[in-house]
């Protein structure tokens, strides 16, 4: 499977000398704080200026975000990206649920993803970035929870006041565009960040599927649940691939069935189950607590709790506040990363948008959410990793129509639909979703994890560890280079797994934001210039231009360098002419 490239906003690294000098040492690094980073990533005088800009940017092309929705890509990610989300969010909410004494639970994680979602989806300026309870979010609650009970305060005020904290802080950063410095975090923290998370999902998935061998004494249930998630993984797997054989099938029935290769595995893997219905027990999913069909009433998971919070009264109000605004620094640092890696991994160049780059506005949208969810016993939202990039991919046409649309349908409607039917699953459809098997939530867990690792240039980069120095693929330029730079991202990664597993994981966002420093000052003492620009630079492979344009190499020689840029959709039409790409001096 191919990697994805990750690349951060065009940096004219020669300018400001942020790789380093021909002898690989940084040396301008009081430079490295910037006020512009390319598009969506500016400083604007006055507050909120980056967030009018993205409006600014965004809105006239609304219309086209409705009329570009007429593909067959919008229904196959919408369906892709439904399981996707529902199933994780399913075992989160279960989760939370078991930790904090059906304190909160599944009912108001659906809630939240499918309400914040739809609002996001309808008047956000990056639909496509994917809003959701994660679960680093599910381990915070947690924590907040243990943390009214050990101080006697209630856990919804103490979690109210922690939004609103939240909130304000994601609102300031907002207001004063301080998320244009993700820029500064290079595709060696990117990688880092996304296996990170991604592998968050896959040993959650495969805790669930292990869990099952210790309960009970009759080992037919576990071991057949174990046959459903391994069948899910494997029919996904193998459909999903099919966008990359030449060999199997014609063109188009090959990218129908990639298209829909995690909803076919889940149907599959459903019906499955119910092949020895009456002789082996099989886990559904329980959303509502009572098998049924038809509208459902939302009632909060607490059984006699209102829906409102009265973030005012209660005991102990004062240490309520307090510490609830104390706990939102950390939390928001955290948020500061999570939201916007998911917002810079789902917009580099690579993933070939041409409806803009917005990140202060989807900041601001994340603080509203977080302010108002609590109010209501809901859980804390933000950008979320794999399932962003996999969004933009969904979405993506394959070979077979890029000489008739653009590469990627920008629309509203794909996104709207799938959190519609996350929140219609809750209210009107519970009876068929408890069909599924609990087995195959955990296997779509998997199936996301292991995605979105595959789509980082260090899972591709692995085998170099083990490669004669003779066969090592000469892309990734020096071996003893490649092997080195790997190492160090499994070292981060390690770093922040042994954190997770400690009473400190919270201090997670702290290795993420060493890694400006290590990029600054110990990147550039440890590798040559040329092994930085070959590894942590922007490695995407030169595109073949189009039959519109013609480019001689010669050319491109003495210019020193160049990239593809891709003209921006100005008007308020739907895309119907192909992709063009023009070479711009300027661009690195």
């Amino acid at each position: 499977m191919a990697a994805a490239g990750w690349a951060v906003p065009v940096i004219d690294d020669e300018k400001e000398n942020l790789v380093g000098s021909s002898e690989g040492h940084d040396q301008s690094t009081t430079k490295f704080m910037r006020d512009d980073y390319g598009e969506g990533l500016k400083r604007f005088p006055g507050f909120f200026g980056g967030v009018v800009d993205d409006f600014q940017r965004r809105f006239p092309l609304y219309w086209s975000d409705i009329t570009d929705a007429y593909t067959r890509k919008t229904l196959s990610a919408s369906l892709m990206m439904f399981l996707a989300t529902f199933c994780s969010t399913v075992a989160l909410g279960s989760s939370i649920a078991r930790h904090t004494d059906n304190s909160i639970g599944l009912s108001e994680y659906l809630l939240m993803n499918g309400i914040a979602g739809m609002v996001h989806a309808l008047l956000g300026c990056q639909p496509l970035l994917i809003l959701r309870p994660t679960g680093p979010i599910t381990l915070m609650l947690t924590q907040i929870y243990a943390l009214s009970r050990m101080v006697n305060v209630d856990f919804f005020t103490l979690a109210a006041w922690t939004g609103f904290g939240i909130g304000f802080w994601m609102l300031i950063i907002a207001g004063t565009e301080f998320s244009r410095h993700i820029a500064m975090l290079t595709r060696f923290a990117h990688d880092v960040f996304a296996c990170f998370v991604s592998s968050i999902y896959v040993v959650d998935g495969i805790t669930g599927v292990v869990s099952r061998f210790s309960e009970g004494s009759d080992p037919s249930a576990p071991l057949f649940a174990l046959v459903i998630s391994s069948w899910l993984v494997m029919v996904a797997m193998a459909l999903s691939s099919l966008r990359h054989s030449s060999r199997l099938l014609p063109k188009t029935v090959r990218f129908l069935l990639a298209d829909y290769a995690l909803s076919i595995a889940t149907f599959t893997a459903t019906a499955l189950s119910y092949a020895y219905y009456n002789s082996v027990e099989v886990e559904r999913i329980e959303i509502t607590g009572n098998s049924g069909h038809g509208w459902t009433t939302a009632k909060p998971t607490l059984e006699g709790r209102k829906w409102t919070i009265n973030a005012l009264g209660g005991d102990n109000v004062a240490t309520a506040v307090f510490l609830g605004l104390t706990v939102s620094i950390p939390i928001t640092i955290f948020f500061y990363f999570d939201q916007n890696f998911s917002s810079l991994l789902c917009q580099t160049k690579q993933m070939q948008l041409e409806k803009g780059s917005y990140y202060h506005s989807s900041f601001a949208w994340m603080g509203i959410f977080n302010i108002i969810g609590p109010l209501f016993g809901l859980p804390f939202v933000t950008g979320s990793l794999p399932h962003s990039p996999q969004m933009v991919r969904a979405l993506t046409n394959d070979e077979a129509s890029l000489g008739y649309g653009p590469v990627v349908s920008e629309n509203r409607i794909s996104p709207f639909l799938m959190y519609g039917m996350i929140l219609l699953s809750y209210l009107a459809f519970s009876g068929v979703i408890e069909m599924i098997p609990v087995a195959a939530a955990d296997a779509v867990l998997i199936f996301v994890g292991l995605e979105g690792i595959f789509d980082t240039q260090l899972w591709s980069r692995l085998p170099v560890l083990v490669t004669p120095d003779s066969d090592c693929p000469t892309e990734y330029g020096e071996p003893w280079a490649a092997r080195k730079f790997t190492l160090l991202q499994l070292a981060v990664i390690g770093a922040g797994w042994g954190l997770n597993l400690t009473p400190a994981a919270l201090a997670f966002p702290l290795v993420i934001a060493c890694l400006v420093p290590i990029r600054a000052y110990v990147l550039p003492n440890l590798f040559t210039a040329r092994d930085l620009k070959i590894l942590d630079g922007d490695e995407a492979p030169a595109k073949k231009l189009e039959e519109e344009v013609k480019v001689d190499e010669g050319d491109l020689e003495n210019k020193g360098a160049s990239a593809l840029h891709t003209p921006k959709h100005q008007d308020n039409t739907p895309f119907i002419t192909r992709r063009r790409a023009a070479v711009e001096e300027e661009d690195i």
